[in-house]
C-alpha cells in the first residue's frame, strides 16, 4: 500500500509552539480534583538531603483548610521512578515498573514517568547567561533524564514549534538546547533593537511576539521607548507568564504531577506600587496562573540565572568611576552604577524586585525557588529530585458551599528535618469536565495532537531521506501495523479488517505541509493471514519537501473497535545549495550470507527491511548511504567511514579505524557495506555510521547516521 502525500489534507490541523493538548485522560493519575464532594491535592515531602521521603502513612499527615482541620479520606504515594503505588498503610501495591523505551518511540500514558517543561524567559536573560542555561539543560538531558520522561524546552520569544514540543527524543532536545541563542526583541531588557509603539498589552498574554505592524487599540497604545519602564516590565511579565500559562493548558490532562521550571532573569510583581494598574494586572494574572497550575497538577519551580554575582541593569566595574557610599549619586554594589541607558534610573529589575514573582509562583504551586545560587546544575538537581514521587491526599471540605473565595490549605507532616512542598490553596469553584472526543475525526485529531503515544494499536515507522532535484528531498515513509491489535473477522472464508491510516507532515514552525487520510480494508486468505501475523501489515507513502526540519505524525484507527495507535518521527532535509557536507538517511536491508557488498546500489541492491526493521540471523545486514558535497582531491571525494554497533546505549562493536569509503567521481558518493549476523544474539541493536570528509576543515564535525534494527532467529 503506497500513498503520495498531498499539499492539502482531508483532516486539517495546525500545530504550533510548545505542546499539544490531548483529549481528556481516562487515567486514575489525575493529581488534582476540586469539587464540593472531593478536594484532592498533591504534596512532596523531602528529607534534609532533598530526597523524596517514601515511607510515610496517612497518620503522619495533618491537613487544614482555612485554619480548620480536615479528615483525610484518601491517601496514596505515587512513585514516579517505578510507577508503583503505596497505600495508606505504607505498603507497596503491585504494579509493573516503567520500561525504558528508546526516546524516538515516544511513551504512552501508562509508560510516562515524569513530565518536565522548561520555560526560558528570553526577555530578561543576558546573552552571556545563555551559556550557563545550555550547560545546565545539557547535563539534565544527558545525566538526569530517563527514557520515559516527557520533556519540552519552550522560549518566551524566538522559539520554533518543532523544537518546543514535549518529547522523549534526546536528539531533538539537544537541537532545542543548541538553538538557545540570542534573539532580538523590542521588549528585551538587554541588547534590544529600536522599538515601535504597540497595541493592547493583553495580546501578549498568549505568548505572541511583538510586531511592528500590530494595530494599536484606541486609548491603549504604549510607547515602549518612553522613559516609563513600568510599561516594559508589565509587558515582559505578561509575555513570560502567558507562555507559562499556555504550556500549563497544553499538559493539563496529562497524567501525574508535572514539573515546570521557569528560567528567568527576574519576574517583579510590584511595578509602581499598590493601586497602579500594572500592580493590579500582574498580581491578578500571577494568582490566576497559580490557580491554573494547581488545577492542572503543575508545580512551578523558578530559577534566577543571574546568581549571586548578577546585578541586572548595571554597568561593569571597569566602565564606571568608583562611587563613595558617603558621596553623591547612587551606587549598586562594589562601585558599580545603574546603566540608565538600558533600564532607567530606577533599576526596576534589581534583585529584590525581580525575586518577588519567582518566589510567589514557586510557593503557591509547591515548587522550589532557586535564587541567589551560582551552581545552576545543583539547583536543577534539587528540583528534579522532588519529581521522583508525591503523595495524594483527598478530603471532603467541611464547607461545601463554593462561592469562588480563596481557601488556604496547610499540610503538616510529623517527622524531623522534613520539608513539605504543597499548594497553598485553591479558589472555591468546581472544575468543568472536559468533553471526550466522540466522532472518528475528533478521536484521530486528539490522538495526533497528544504528546503521548497511543499504543492501543502497535506501530513501527521508518523515514528515509534522499536528495532530489532543485534542492529538495524525497521522504519515504514506511509503516508496519501489528495485525494482532486489529480486529479481523472471517468473511467468506477470508480474514478481513477495516481501518483508517492518517498522516500529517509539519515543518519546524508547526505548520501543516502535507498529509493523507485513507480508509483501507485488508482481506487475507488463511495462509496470507498466518504470514501477516509474523511480518505485520505494511503501508508506505512518500513526499518531496524543500530544505528544512519536519515532523511526521501517523495514526491508525480500527473502525471496528475504535482503537487508535500513533507514532511520530523527525526528519531533516539539508540545504545542499550551500555546499554543506551532509548525507542521506542510512539505508538498511537483508542480503544473502557471503555475498560481496557491491560498490553501488545498481549492481546488488539488498532486500529492503520493512518498518519494523527485523532481520534473521541467517541473513547479512547490508547498509548504504549517499554522501553529498564532499570535497574533492584529484577529482574524487576523500571520505572515510567507521561502523559502530551499540545496544541499550553501550557500544559492542567498533571498527578499529575509519575505513576508506564513498565511491563516486563527483561531490556525491555512495558508501555500501555489509555485516554478518550469524553470531549475533537476538535483540535490538543500533547501527551508526561515522562519516568523515578528510578534505574538510579540521574543525568540521563528522557526520553520524544511525538506524536501529532487530535480530531474530
Amino acid at each position: 500500500m503506497k500513498k503520495t502525500l498531498a499539499a492539502s489534507t482531508i483532516l486539517t490541523l495546525h500545530l504550533s509552539l510548545a505542546a499539544f493538548p490531548q483529549a481528556k485522560s481516562q487515567s486514575d493519575d489525575q493529581p488534582i480534583r476540586i469539587s464540593t464532594q472531593l478536594i484532592q491535592l498533591d504534596v512532596v515531602v523531602t528529607d534534609k538531603t532533598g530526597r523524596v521521603v517514601r515511607n510515610l502513612g496517612k497518620d503522619d499527615f495533618e491537613l487544614y483548610e482555612s485554619g480548620k482541620k480536615q479528615q483525610i479520606n484518601f491517601f496514596e504515594f505515587v512513585d514516579a521512578s517505578k510507577e508503583r503505588r503505596v497505600d495508606e498503610k505504607g505498603k507497596q501495591e503491585p504494579g509493573q515498573e516503567v520500561k525504558e523505551h528508546a526516546g524516538v518511540q515516544g511513551v504512552s500514558e501508562k509508560e510516562v514517568r515524569r513530565i518536565f517543561a522548561f520555560v526560558i524567559d528570553d526577555l530578561t536573560i543576558r546573552y552571556e547567561d545563555l551559556t550557563n542555561i545550555r550547560e545546565m539543560l545539557t547535563n539534565f538531558v544527558e545525566n538526569q533524564m530517563a527514557g520515559s520522561d516527557l520533556v519540552a524546552i519552550v522560549r518566551t520569544v524566538g522559539g520554533k514549534g518543532l523544537l518546543q514540543q514535549f518529547t522523549t527524543d534526546k536528539d531533538l532536545l539537544r537541537r532545542a538546547i543548541k538553538s538557545l541563542t540570542p534573539s532580538l526583541h523590542p521588549f528585551s531588557v538587554f541588547h534590544n533593537p529600536d522599538a515601535p509603539r504597540v497595541g493592547n498589552p493583553q495580546a501578549f498574554v498568549s505568548g505572541e511576539e511583538a510586531r511592528s505592524d500590530a494595530p494599536a487599540a484606541a486609548g491603549e497604545d504604549i510607547d515602549i521607548t518612553s522613559a516609563g519602564e513600568d510599561a516594559n516590565r508589565t509587558l515582559r511579565a505578561y509575555m513570560s507568564l502567558g507562555t507559562a500559562s499556555f504550556v500549563i493548558d497544553s499538559i493539563k490532562t496529562l497524567p501525574g504531577r508535572k514539573t515546570m521550571v521557569l528560567v528567568s532573569g527576574g519576574l517583579p510583581v510590584l511595578t509602581s506600587g499598590p493601586g497602579s494598574s500594572s500592580f493590579v494586572n500582574i498580581s491578578y494574572f500571577l494568582n490566576s496562573l497559580s490557580d491554573k497550575a494547581t488545577r492542572a497538577g503543575v508545580s512551578i519551580s523558578t530559577m534566577d540565572v543571574r546568581g549571586l554575582q548578577a546585578f541586572t541593569g548595571v554597568a561593569s566595574f571597569e566602565d564606571t568611576p568608583g562611587k563613595s557610599s558617603l558621596g553623591g549619586g547612587r551606587s549598586a554594589g562594589f562601585g558599580r552604577t545603574i546603566d540608565t541607558s538600558q533600564l532607567g534610573d530606577r533599576n526596576p529589575l534589581d534583585q529584590l524586585d525581580a525575586h518577588q514573582g519567582l518566589r510567589v509562583l514557586a510557593a503557591e504551586t509547591g515548587g522550589i525557588a532557586v535564587l541567589n545560587k551560582n551552581d545552576f546544575t545543583a539547583g536543577l538537581e534539587k528540583i528534579v529530585n522532588t519529581s521522583d514521587g508525591y503523595y495524594l491526599l483527598a478530603y471532603t471540605p467541611l464547607d461545601t458551599k463554593f462561592k469562588g473565595d480563596f481557601r488556604k490549605v496547610d499540610i503538616r507532616v510529623r517527622g524531623k528535618d522534613l520539608k513539605v512542598y504543597n499548594r497553598r490553596g485553591y479558589f472555591a469553584r468546581e472544575d468543568a469536565p472536559a468533553a471526550a472526543p466522540t466522532t472518528k475525526q475528533e478521536q484521530v485529531l486528539a490522538a495526533i495532537k497528544s504528546p503521548l503515544a497511543r499504543r492501543d494499536i502497535d506501530l513501527e515507522a521508518m523515514l528515509v531521506y534522499k536528495a532530489a532535484q532543485q534542492n529538495q528531498g524525497v521522504i519515504a515513509i514506511s509503516m508496519v501495523v501489528d495485525p494482532r491489535k486489529l480486529q479481523f473477522d472471517m468473511v467468506d472464508g477470508k480474514q478481513q479488517a477495516n481501518y483508517d491510516v492518517d498522516g500529517f507532515v509539519f515543518d519546524e514552525f508547526g505548520r501543516l505541509r502535507g498529509g493523507f487520510s485513507e480508509t483501507l480494508t485488508a482481506t487475507l486468505l488463511p495462509s496470507e493471514y498466518a504470514q501477516t501475523l509474523k511480518t505485520g501489515v505494511p503501508y508506505s507513502a512518500h513526499t518531496t519537501l524543500p530544505a528544512g526540519s519536519y515532523q511526521v505524525r501517523l495514526a491508525v484507527r480500527d473502525n471496528n473497535t475504535s482503537k487508535v495507535g500513533t507514532i511520530s518521527r523527525y526528519i531533516e532535509v539539508p540545504d545542499l545549495s550551500k555546499g554543506k557536507f551532509t548525507a542521506s538517511s542510512l539505508l538498511i536491508g537483508a542480503a544473502a550470507p557471503g555475498d560481496v557488498a557491491p560498490d553501488d546500489l545498481k549492481t546488488g541492491a539488498p532486500t529492503p527491511l520493512s518498518a519494523n526493521r527485523r532481520i534473521s540471523r541467517k541473513q547479512d545486514l547490508r547498509y548504504a548511504v549517499f554522501i553529498y558535497n564532499a570535497k574533492l582531491k584529484d577529482g574524487k571525494p576523500q571520505v572515510r567511514t567507521q561502523v559502530i554497533i551499540s545496544q541499550n546505549g553501550q557500544v559492542i562493536f567498533r571498527e578499529p579505524e575509519p575505513q576508506g569509503g564513498g565511491v563516486g567521481s563527483s561531490s556525491q558518493a555512495i558508501k555500501v557495506g555489509q555485516l554478518g549476523l550469524s553470531r549475533v544474539k537476538p535483540g535490538r541493536y543500533t547501527l551508526s555510521l561515522l562519516i568523515i570528509d578528510q578534505q574538510a576543515d579540521k574543525k568540521a564535525q563528522p557526520l553520524v547516521r544511525s538506524m536501529d534494527f532487530v535480530v531474530i532467529d
